[in-house]
């Protein structure tokens, strides 16, 4: 009996030291030999080296991942302006004095809706005050005329005088929930481009974002397809608010 028992034993041993090499023969060796020219040819070692090659797929679906976000940010920042509204003038004692210096009452982001010199941005950007309005564009601060304000919406439609400018296709469904956006804006006083990310967190009855600091208003939301997913700008109260893209265009008509 125990020279049977030392056999179960032994037989036992040899199955698993036997497993363990099978392992590290897969794992190791076999993906090396793959590697000489002169043993490819040999089918079942061919194999081995063709599984090697599904990481590598992996990897590049990755890099693909983020060359596209990297894509949509750079088409996003290209329709981004910047907005500056002002007084240029006051009346004192009864006459209309031009201002030395203009009183700014507003500054944020927009962007470029039309190939034609609309541009959209946040109502609460432009007061009933304001004699003067600005748009940061290609190194230049050119004047804007205002054609529509919708305090309902939030949202305010410049025209500027210029033509051939670049344009984003607004976004046609619906958002999903989770899905990934990027905020795109244009920082005061130089106008500098900047991005934040973060998921659509909810999107009935309203599309709720979190992004965060004034500096945001008037910026325009994007999705990874590079389209126009809505503007973000900040009620009476201050509070965040998105209106999104299906609003927007019935404005533009």
């Amino acid at each position: 009996m125990a020279i049977a028992k030392d056999k179960f034993i032994n037989l036992g041993l040899m199955f698993v030291l036997g497993g363990i090499g099978g392992i590290l023969g897969c794992q190791l060796l076999l993906p090396w030999l793959a590697g000489f020219s002169f043993l490819k040819n040999i089918d079942w070692i061919k194999n081995i080296g063709e599984r090697t090659t599904v990481i590598n797929r992996t990897e590049r679906i990755v890099i693909t991942e983020n060359e596209a976000v990297q894509d949509a940010i750079g088409k996003g920042s290209g329709i981004v302006v910047g907005i500056t509204s002002e007084i240029t003038e006051k009346i004192i004692a009864g006459k209309i004095i031009t201002l030395e210096k203009p009183e700014i009452l507003g500054q944020g982001s927009g962007f470029i809706a039309s190939s034609d010199g609309l541009i959209i941005t946040a109502q609460n950007l432009i007061p009933d005050s304001a004699q003067k309005v600005l748009v940061a564009f290609g190194g230049r601060q050119i004047e804007a005329e205002i054609k529509k304000i919708d305090k309902a919406s939030g949202v305010a439609i410049l025209k500027i005088n210029e033509n051939n400018l670049p344009v984003l296709p607004f976004l046609n469904s619906e958002v999903k929930l989770g899905e990934q956006l990027y905020l795109i804006g244009a920082k005061s006083p130089d106008f500098n481009k900047f991005v934040d990310t973060s998921i659509a967190k909810q999107v009935s009855p309203i599309l709720v974002v979190d992004f965060g600091g004034k500096e945001i208003i008037g910026s325009p939301i994007f999705n990874i397809k590079g389209e126009i997913v809505g503007l973000n700008w900040t009620d009476q109260n201050g509070l965040p608010k998105i209106t999104q893209a299906s609003q927007i265009k019935e404005l533009l008509k």
